[in-house]
């Protein structure tokens, strides 16, 4: 063998040796593309779903300050409804119920506050707990998902 021969020959062996590895270095570099775009997808869903929970902020307090509202209504009325009493059956009598006649308006007004104000949060948050909830679902079978499968998720994730 000539030298030139045995310069081709080595040449040969380690071509061989790096065209796997350049292989390779291509597939991971598809691989963390398609990672990158996956990351993106989910940052953009997150700045979504945390918009949509700084958009109801407004909507639940407004709700809150028109239960504040109809509970400063309703003990107004029972204060109203306890100033014929006191002329009817005197200053003594109307100075005893007329506090626990508040206190109940109060009581009433806080419990129809409450109710309402957690009706309002649970129907608020309902759908942002279940968006988490199969976002959740969705990281967790991610790895097992095919190539198909996760185009066809971040085609719908676009579209959403």
């Amino acid at each position: 063998m000539n030298a030139v021969s045995v310069q081709h020959a080595a040449l040969r062996i380690l071509l061989e040796d790096v065209d796997p590895l350049i292989q390779r270095a291509e597939e991971a570099a598809a691989t963390l593309t398609k990672v990158r775009e996956e990351l993106d997808a989910d940052l953009e869903t997150l700045g979504r779903l945390v918009q949509q929970s700084v958009d109801a902020q407004p909507l639940l307090l407004e709700a809150g300050r028109k239960l504040a509202a109809s509970a400063a209504r309703i003990e107004t009325a029972m204060q109203g409804s306890a100033l014929p009493s006191r002329v009817d059956s005197g200053a003594m009598g109307a100075a005893g119920r007329r506090p626990a006649r508040i206190w109940r308006a109060c009581a009433i007004s806080a419990a129809v506050t409450a109710v309402l104000l957690a009706g309002v949060l649970w129907l608020g948050m309902r759908d942002v707990l279940e968006q988490a909830r199969l976002g959740r679902a969705l990281t967790s079978a991610w790895p097992s998902l095919d190539a198909a499968t996760r185009t066809k998720l971040h085609g719908l994730l676009g579209r959403s």
